[in-house]
């Protein structure tokens, strides 16, 4: 059985701002139904979105062929 895909994470997400403070990232949900174009690259994961700055990160899994290996 494949755990990573039946198990649901339960994560704080949060990024360093440039003056040292940190602000907390909630998912955020498409605001154009373009958005979730999956020809974008954007259709699978889940972009989160500061809290305070608005600065964006979009994550996926290791295993998703839709993104590019670095």
């Amino acid at each position: 059985m494949d755990y990573g895909r039946t198990m649901e994470l339960s994560l704080r997400l949060r990024h360093r701002h440039a003056d040292g403070t940190w602000g907390s990232l909630e998912p955020r949900t498409p605001h154009d139904p373009a958005d979730l174009d999956p020809e974008r690259g954007w259709g699978r994961g889940t972009t989160y979105a500061c809290t305070v700055c608005d600065e964006e990160v979009h994550v996926t899994t290791l295993d998703d062929p839709a993104e590019p290996r670095a």
